[in-house]
């Protein structure tokens, strides 16, 4: 019975699954996280679409709710290939990760420079982003943003 028992032991141990390094899983979320931010800067939509989940959600300012890669490719298009947004920089102020290590939020600030007919306006505002672990890579599921203000300001040159 004491074979029994160990057999079993050690059978429940090998199909118990083992806890996440919430370590790693922190820095491989931090390094997804600026390789995003780096590709929006950079208004290389190809790459900034390889961070997105294929049924990721999109809740932009001012406009209703977007969902799929196709609907992102074509908020991306509009914001960076049109000339609209003349600068993009985003940063990351906290993140949480579930203690399974497969789902975790972020927030921060972002700051545009925008194409206007009179000159650039500056329009600073803030993100509310929803990571999650897919297939073994962290990947945006969801992100809203906002401006700070009503509209964005004049830029003095």
């Amino acid at each position: 019975s004491g074979l029994i028992a160990a057999v079993l032991v050690v059978l429940c141990g090998c199909a118990t699954p083992s806890s996440p390094d919430l370590a790693a899983e922190r820095a491989a979320l931090h390094a997804r996280m600026e390789g995003a931010v780096a590709a929006e800067a950079a208004f290389n939509v190809p790459e900034a679409l390889t961070y997105w989940a294929e049924d990721g959600i999109v809740q932009p300012a001012g406009s209703p709710q977007i969902e799929g890669k196709d609907a992102i490719r074509e908020l991306y298009s509009q914001y960076f290939e049109s000339g609209l947004v003349r600068e993009f920089s985003g940063s990351s102020s906290h993140m949480e990760m579930s203690a399974g290590g497969d789902l975790a939020y972020e927030y921060g600030v972002n700051r545009m420079v925008l194409a206007g007919e009179d000159g650039d306006l500056l329009d600073m505002g803030k993100y509310l982003a929803i990571w999650k672990k897919i297939d073994g890579e962290w990947m945006i599921a969801a992100l809203s943003f906002t401006s700070d203000a009503a509209e964005p300001s004049p830029i003095s040159g």
